[in-house]
C-alpha cells in the first residue's frame, strides 16, 4: 500500500526529466511484486485506452496537431496515476486492506475506507455487465454510436440510471452485512476475525 500511494503521489507531483521513466519501472516492479499477471487485464487495459485517445482528442481539438506529443505525455502520466491504486485493488484482499488499515487509521475510518475503495470496482464490474447486456439487445450504445448527441438519452436511461440503482442496493448489502457481523459492538476491532477464535465465545466481534 505504502508503494502503491508513494507512486501515485510522485506521478502527482514529480514532473522532472526522467519521472516518467523511474515512474513506469516502478509501476512495473509493483506489478510483479504483487502478481498482477494472475489477473485479468483485457477490459482495464480497454479502459486506459480509451481515456489515453480521449486526452489526445482534446489537445487536438484544442491546441493542433502540434500538441499531441504534450497531450501523450498528459495522458500517460494519468494512467501512472491511477495504475498504481488498481493494482493494489486488483491483488488484495478486502480483509487484508481492511486490517491494514484500521492499524494506522482511526477503527471506524479505517473500515469506511477499505469498503470505499472496493465499492467502485464491483460497481464498475456490473455497469460493464450491464452495458454488454444492453448492447446485446441493441440499445444505441456503442461508442461510434455515441458520436450521435441523440443517443445520449438512451445512455442515461440503459447505463447511468441503472448504475445509481445499482450502487444504492450495494451501499444497503454492504451496511447489512456489517450489521450482521455486529460491526460496531465492540470499539476494539473493525474487521471479522477469519480464521481465528473470537476471544469470547459468546459473540462475534466487529
Amino acid at each position: 500500500m505504502t508503494a502503491a500511494l508513494g507512486l501515485a503521489l510522485a506521478a502527482m507531483l514529480w514532473h522532472g526529466p526522467w519521472s516518467l521513466w523511474v515512474l513506469t519501472l516502478g509501476t512495473a516492479a509493483l506489478a510483479v511484486a504483487s502478481g498482477a499477471h494472475r489477473h485479468p487485464w483485457k477490459r482495464l487495459v480497454l479502459v486506459f485506452v480509451w481515456q489515453v485517445g480521449l486526452v489526445l482528442a482534446l489537445y487536438l481539438l484544442r491546441y493542433g496537431p502540434q500538441s499531441l506529443p504534450e497531450g501523450a505525455r498528459v495522458a500517460y502520466r494519468l494512467v501512472l496515476l491511477v495504475l498504481p491504486g488498481v493494482l493494489l485493488m486488483r491483488t488484495t484482499h478486502h480483509g487484508d486492506m481492511a486490517r491494514l488499515l484500521v492499524r494506522v487509521l482511526p477503527a471506524r475510518m479505517g473500515f469506511v475506507l477499505s469498503t470505499c475503495v472496493f465499492f467502485f470496482p464491483t460497481l464498475w464490474g456490473v455497469t460493464v455487465q450491464t452495458y454488454e447486456s444492453q448492447v446485446l439487445r441493441g440499445a444505441r450504445i456503442l461508442p461510434r454510436e455515441l458520436l450521435t448527441p441523440v443517443n445520449w438519452g438512451t445512455l442515461v436511461r440503459v447505463i447511468c440510471l441503472p448504475a445509481i440503482v445499482t450502487s444504492l442496493a450495494l451501499a444497503r448489502d454492504i451496511a447489512l452485512a456489517a450489521h450482521c457481523r455486529w460491526y460496531g459492538l465492540h470499539p476494539d476491532r473493525t474487521v471479522w476475525p477469519g480464521p481465528q477464535q473470537s476471544p469470547q465465545s459468546g459473540a462475534p466481534h466487529a
